[in-house]
């Protein structure tokens, strides 16, 4: 088994910003000051992981192109970006009229928010969904109260600059906070954080989003829930505790556990996959289908998702490669090949007519015709990556990255006969299929990024109901 940590001298102290955040979003309808104006009563809420503003006034959101500044907990907080606002009008015989406005705030935050610094952004997770990075990662570790932690923390590099992402259970409550280590500018870690969250959902399933809490160097905060949302996969590529997966049986999980060989994605190569999403929007348009289309576990929607990331992937991956290619390279080896062949059609021509037979020989002769590496079909440009990555791809690998025009156009669901499969017949089929597929494309992502270790093989367990039998093992080697 790979290293697990890496042991360092890491101090953090999140208590104050995690203070605030509870405060903040403890508030039910806190009375607010608005500032420059003397006559409006407001109130700030929140309420489902949405902010609200309620002032005593007519406000369109269209027209409005001014920004609210108000006083909360002793900070001047500013916003200009609202979601939905309602308005209402209260009349009342005798009275004057009352005007009322609710409005969304997207986004808001301290008036004198630095925008270069280092930051911190604080995702809210449902604390059921915050398990040890150590199954997939190597981690570093880092002390906090005393206490230190040694599976909680990962620490990436893009470029010349570092983040440290660390996972932490409180009151109740579970968060991932992504630090920069570096001062830059607010965009480039906005941007830096969205390339961290898809490469650590793609390993772990788990994208966080929805709303983020960002704080300064010097305490300042922003918030914003204009944000992809959370996103929750279905695969994990990487797995190093056999017994976490209910269909592995126990006496393959007693073997697999004794030898200590699975491994996790180290620091490096977890690095390089942020890069390359952070640099490649081939790549990250990749990732976030992967886990879209995962989150929504649709057997119809995954396979096809799925034969078009193959196929995007393939070309992204591909050297562009010039002149011929001889399959067979040992002239010996082609004899033999091409005789052991001929005898086996010849132990199968009671099944096959004469003139199929000449066929078959007269093709025989064609095995070892050059390739032109120029030219190449569409089923070899989809393998091709593989070969050049140095992935090696079983018979039936390759029958099922050549069955991607089947997936796009649904044929799957169609027999020989052209009749219309059994419902489970069918979702088996698909689940298998979206399995292997997403075997396939991990081996590709991974060995890109320079890992060099075991993947799990999803489709495996599947095998038994299928009623077919590979050579395959649950986790294989690139």
């Amino acid at each position: 088994m790979s290293t697990s940590t890496i042991r360092i001298e890491n101090k953090k102290n999140f208590e104050s910003e995690l203070q605030f955040i509870k405060k903040i979003c403890s508030s039910d309808r806190y009375k607010v000051n608005i500032i420059n104006d003397n006559v409006n009563t407001a109130y700030f809420s929140r309420k489902n992981k949405t902010f609200n503003f309620e002032i005593e006034t007519i406000f369109d959101n269209e027209e409005n192109e001014e920004k609210i500044l108000f006083a909360f907990d002793n900070i001047i907080l500013e916003s200009k970006k609202f979601g939905y606002t309602f308005n209402s009008t209260n009349v009342e015989i005798g009275k004057s009229f009352n005007f009322k406005s609710v409005v969304e705030l997207e986004e808001f935050h301290s008036n004198d928010f630095n925008i270069k610094s280092t930051y911190r952004a604080f995702f809210k997770v449902d604390i059921n969904d915050i398990k040890t990075f150590h199954g997939e990662f190597e981690t570093i570790t880092y002390q906090s109260d005393e206490t230190e932690y040694f599976y909680d923390c990962l620490r990436i590099k893009i470029k010349d600059k570092q983040y440290d992402v660390t996972q932490i259970k409180r009151n109740d409550e579970g968060y991932y906070i992504f630090e920069s280590l570096h001062i830059e500018t607010f965009d480039s870690f906005s941007e830096a954080c969205f390339s961290i969250q898809q490469a650590i959902g793609f390993i772990n399933r788990l994208m966080v989003g929805g709303e983020k809490f960002i704080f300064d160097n010097s305490g300042r905060f922003y918030y914003t829930n204009s944000i992809r949302p959370e996103i929750k996969g279905m695969y994990s590529p990487v797995i190093t505790n056999p017994y976490s997966r209910l269909e592995i049986e126990r006496k393959t999980a007693d073997v697999l556990y004794s030898k200590h060989e699975l491994t996790r994605v180290s620091l490096e190569n977890l690095s390089r996959l942020v890069y390359k999403i952070h640099t490649e929007p081939e790549f990250s348009v990749a990732i976030l289908v992967i886990l879209e289309a995962t989150s929504i576990k649709s057997l119809l929607i995954i396979p096809s998702s799925f034969a078009v990331i193959i196929e995007q992937l393939s070309k992204h991956f591909s050297i562009e490669e010039s002149g011929l290619e001889r399959p067979i390279t040992n002239k010996k080896l082609q004899e033999k090949i091409i005789t052991e062949l001929n005898l086996v059609i010849d132990d199968n021509s009671n099944s096959l007519s004469s003139d199929t037979i000449l066929k078959l020989k007269r093709r025989l002769n064609e095995i070892n015709k050059p390739v032109n590496k120029e030219h190449l079909t569409n089923n070899e440009k989809l393998t091709r990556p593989f070969e050049q990555l140095g992935i090696n791809l079983s018979l039936h690998d390759i029958t099922i990255i050549e069955h991607r025009n089947d997936l796009l156009h649904g044929n799957i669901l169609i027999e020989e006969d052209n009749k219309v499969k059994d419902e489970s017949a069918s979702n088996l089929y698909l689940n298998y299929v979206s399995a292997k597929l997403f075997t396939l494309i991990s081996k590709l992502i991974l060995k890109s990024i320079g890992y060099s270790g075991y993947v799990y093989n999803q489709s495996k367990y599947l095998e038994k109901y299928m009623a077919i039998e590979t050579d395959e093992k649950y986790f294989e080697k690139i």
